[in-house]
């Protein structure tokens, strides 16, 4: 099998990139350890937040606002509602770093936003908070539907002509014509010869399971290795008869104790809660056990019912894996020639489709613009 693009890592950026790649005729293979979607990456749990008024830095501004207007266009392309823009309500103290980010992004970048106080917060949504608390809320944003929107780019990558391979990389070597070749054994045991001109990694949160298997150095940009690290995280759902999407209920993040809370309204299966800070690094897949095994598991979110009194008991809840790099910020970089490593996005769904198509872009041209060069290099490792 020959291919113009191989993609490496099929869930948040691969199924985007995969889409991006076919539309641009390249003649490309998306490949995965599993089946997705699936429950072993990062993305699954229904649902994940989108957001552009940004606390953690105007940097990923641009990004954002090109994957909100990419995500209205993926929608209208492919005839399905993905990206529920029932508001996105930020909530903190104003002595926040988080929430002054927040504020300065919106005078910076011209965003809309509606600065909410802390009665109005409990009047409108029923969310009791300090008085010193206020709010911003994002009203043309909200949630994305996870793993539906990675089972549509597949689907709609497949269309335009992708190939889709699901197994074990054995092996990554260089050829003779200047490519690469992969070697992949599916669950059947069969090997797999792949010839690729260029390779998008964006494998997740165990990562370094694909880079072990280069038999020729791609750290040379990053003296001591990539350091992705995968980290448990679990979120859970409250049994509740409030909070409802079709009351107009926002998803939220709440600042809480120097970390934040964070969740969606209600569905119809409970109120979906994470939290940002918590959770377990671990070394291997095995080790990312099932949702209760730690005791901190519910305990983390149960502070949530101070503010949200119409919450009950946890009913569910679900674990992932989040790719972590030391800093939290991604790494977007070229490793080799016709190699590029997308990884470390442990906030990262909502700028799927735009990280996708900058993945292909950058392999087309050859290049990153300035801009992501400056802020997600691997780089800045050696620094």
């Amino acid at each position: 099998m020959v291919y113009d693009i191989v993609i490496i890592g099929s869930g948040t950026v691969g199924a985007f990139g995969g889409y991006y790649a076919t539309k641009l005729n390249k003649k490309t293979l998306l490949i995965d350890k599993f089946i997705p979607p699936h429950t072993q990456g990062s993305y699954h749990g229904d649902t994940r937040i989108f957001r552009i008024a940004y606390g953690e830095g105007e940097k990923y501004i641009p990004l954002l606002q090109r994957a909100y207007n990419l995500w209205g266009d993926f929608e209208k392309d492919n005839n399905i509602k993905l990206f529920e823009r029932c508001g996105l309500l930020n909530i903190g103290s104003r002595n926040s770093i988080f929430m002054q980010n927040i504020l300065s992004s919106i005078t910076n970048f011209k965003l809309e936003a509606i600065e909410l106080h802390s009665r109005d917060i409990k009047e409108r949504y029923g969310i009791h908070v300090p008085r010193d608390f206020f709010g911003i809320l994002e009203p043309h944003t909200g949630f994305i539907y996870s793993d539906a929107s990675i089972q549509t780019a597949i689907q709609s990558a497949k269309k335009f002509g992708a190939h889709t391979l699901y197994g074990d990389i054995t092996q990554i070597s260089k050829n003779a014509s200047n490519g690469y070749m992969i070697m992949l054994a599916d669950s059947e045991h069969q090997i797999h010869k792949i010839t690729t001109q260029q390779i998008l990694i964006t494998a997740g949160s165990f990562t370094k399971e694909v880079l072990e298997t280069f038999n020729f150095d791609v750290y040379s940009i990053a003296k001591n290795g990539i350091p992705v690290r995968a980290k448990r995280k679990v979120v859970s759902w409250f049994e509740s008869e409030s909070y409802k999407l079709e009351s107009g209920f926002p998803a939220f993040i709440l600042e809480f104790e120097d970390d934040h809370l964070y969740g969606f309204p209600n569905l119809g299966e409970g109120v979906k809660v994470g939290r940002d800070n918590t959770g377990q690094y671990i070394e291997t897949r095995e080790q990312r056990s099932e949702y209760g095994t730690f005791f901190e598991d519910k305990i983390e979110v149960e502070p949530i019912k101070s503010f949200f009194p119409h919450l009950n008991e946890i009913i569910k809840g679900n674990v992932c894996s989040y790719p972590m790099s030391p800093d939290e910020d991604p790494f977007i970089d070229f490793i080799a020639d016709n190699i590029l490593f997308m990884g470390g996005f442990s906030h990262g769904f909502k700028f799927a489709p735009a990280l996708g198509l900058l993945g292909i872009e950058s392999l087309i041209s050859h290049t990153l613009p300035n801009d992501i060069q400056k802020h997600f290099s691997l780089k800045r490792l050696n620094q």
